[in-house]
């Protein structure tokens, strides 16, 4: 083999090294961002859950409801609300990466004037791109689902709180 085409061959290994690298790292960006959303309906699910079944109850028993359980009952509401603000947010978080293009991709693999090489490096750039872009966005998408899923604790606190109090020490 001579020594250009051995170079060659380096380098083309070396850049299949960097495109399976960088599809990794999105495959597992993905992956994060499904769990996420996963996370978040399963919150939100759980506290409107709660809150109806709760609501139902304070609702069909019939007394009188002492004052501190109605406003534990009422923050709860407030925390739901804002829950549900938050997981909207979350949900609305767009605008990810999904590079490399694949009708540029595929003009660069008819394009004579690109060789292997190139378009390898060419496809990790874009990917490494569409992580980092894909990575801030991330960020905010946890941020907001983290803050729901604390709602979702502070919610779930207040009515049984609330349940508790009107149940035992009234």
């Amino acid at each position: 083999m001579e020594k250009g085409n051995f170079k060659q061959k380096q380098l083309e290994d070396k850049l299949t090294i960097a495109c399976e690298v960088t599809e990794n790292r999105l495959t597992v960006l993905w992956g994060a961002i499904d769990s996420i959303d996963t996370k978040l309906n399963i919150a939100l699910g759980f506290a409107s859950t709660v809150l109806g079944l709760l609501a139902g109850f304070y609702a069909l028993e019939s007394r009188d409801w002492p004052l501190l359980s109605l406003i534990l009952f009422g923050s709860a509401t407030v925390a739901y609300i804002l829950l549900a603000i938050l997981s909207i947010l979350a949900y609305r978080v767009k605008g990810w990466s999904y590079r490399p293009d694949v009708k540029t991709l595929l003009e660069h693999c008819e394009n004579e004037n690109y060789n292997i090489a190139q378009i390898k490096k060419w496809v990790a750039e874009e990917c490494n791109t569409s992580f980092y872009i894909n990575q801030k966005k991330l960020g905010k998408k946890a941020t907001l689902t983290n803050c729901a899923l604390v709602l979702l604790v502070v919610e779930t606190i207040l009515l049984t709180s609330g349940l508790t109090y009107a149940l035992f020490f009234d």
